[in-house]
């Protein structure tokens, strides 16, 4: 059985271009005077929050997919062997109707064989 080390890169590579751009936001400020710092800190600080609120469902859904589809690729024949004793259960009813509605036709035609050939000796 082979194991797949699940690592969390993604997250760490969003943190560090987060801060990239934080970095890069700071150093274009720097010169700027304290009203106007004032005036786009009230302006971008709703707009920055806004844009996270809007991303973290989007961001979480990509992330729960990833990570998802990596531990189903991890485990696949688990999986594999789960979902088709799953199937097999859902199925079961509907083979036993099959084999109750097929044994009068095999048990008469069973009965047909041996009635002819006891007739042919």
């Amino acid at each position: 059985m082979r194991t797949n080390t699940l690592t969390m890169n993604t997250p760490e590579l969003a943190l560090a271009a987060l801060e990239a751009a934080a970095e890069k936001f700071n150093t274009a400020t720097e010169h700027l005077t304290l009203a106007t710092k004032t005036a786009l800190m009230l302006v971008a600080g709703p707009i920055l929050g806004l844009a996270f609120v809007i991303a973290l469902p989007i961001v979480s859904v990509m992330l729960t997919a990833y990570y998802g589809w990596k531990v189903i690729a991890a485990r696949w024949t688990g999986i594999a062997h789960h979902a088709k004793n799953v199937a097999l259960f859902f199925a079961a009813p509907f083979i036993g109707l099959a084999y109750m509605i097929a044994l009068p036709f095999v048990g008469f035609g069973t009965l047909a064989y041996f009635a002819v050939k006891a007739a042919r000796k």
